[in-house]
């Protein structure tokens, strides 16, 4: 497991071997830390903006032994899928642009109020109601309990997370918001997460007017 000190730490030595600035976005259970949400994590989630800086970032991990790791383990089936660099029980997910199905959107960057410089390294956090749509969107073992935890430490802004939820539809084909709604649902059920009526069921009638217009469209072609 990783806590934010030794995260840091790597952050500083790829800081450190970069020529020229570099920014990305850090997400999942590796910017709860910067929260206090979380104490450590499995994994490194790093998101980028171009193909160019994932692999500056990526060559830098490589150089300093880190091996990269088959991600049908974790993300088979997924599409937008991560490099995974390895290097014994240290672990980095390397995105572009997306988190497997979501975005990364000019929205959520305006968000963005915590930012850490490692030297030429620049890591933009993205707020607690994104890291919850995203974890919507992995559903990777470990992030219902991780949203739950955000709920609990923070008072979310559950309006961000429904007009993002719109906004990543409007963006992709498939319709965002019918996900969401099963799993704060799930969470609400199963674990007992302060997700207010309100919210349900103002998500659950936009999916369902999405699901209708979706359905209309579908039968005109």
């Amino acid at each position: 497991m990783i806590d934010l000190e030794r995260q840091n730490g790597l952050f500083s030595i790829i800081g450190d071997k970069l020529k020229e600035k570099l920014e990305c976005y850090v997400v999942g259970g590796s910017a709860m830390m910067y929260y206090n949400m979380k104490g450590n994590t499995k994994d490194i989630d790093l998101v980028f903006d171009n193909d160019m800086d994932r692999e500056r970032v990526e060559k830098v991990l490589r150089r300093d032994g880190f091996k990269e790791k088959d991600v049908r383990v974790i993300y088979f089936g997924k599409r937008n899928t991560p490099v995974m660099l390895e290097r014994g029980d240290e672990r980095f997910d390397l995105f572009i642009k997306k988190v497997v199905t979501f975005e990364i959107t000019d929205t959520i960057k305006e968000r963005i109020s915590a930012v850490n410089e490692f030297g030429n390294f620049i890591v933009k956090v993205v707020s607690p109601e994104d890291i919850i749509l995203m974890k919507c969107a992995t559903e990777r073992a470990g992030d219902r309990v991780d949203a739950v935890e955000i709920m609990k430490k923070k008072n979310i802004n559950w309006d961000v997370i429904i007009e993002e939820s719109v906004n990543q539809t409007k963006l992709e084909s498939y319709l965002f918001p019918i996900f969401l709604y099963d799993f704060l649902e799930e969470l609400k059920e199963d674990f007992k997460a302060d997700v207010p009526k309100k919210v349900l069921d103002e998500v659950r009638k936009i999916s369902e007017k999405m699901l209708v217009e979706y359905m209309k469209k579908k039968r005109k072609k």
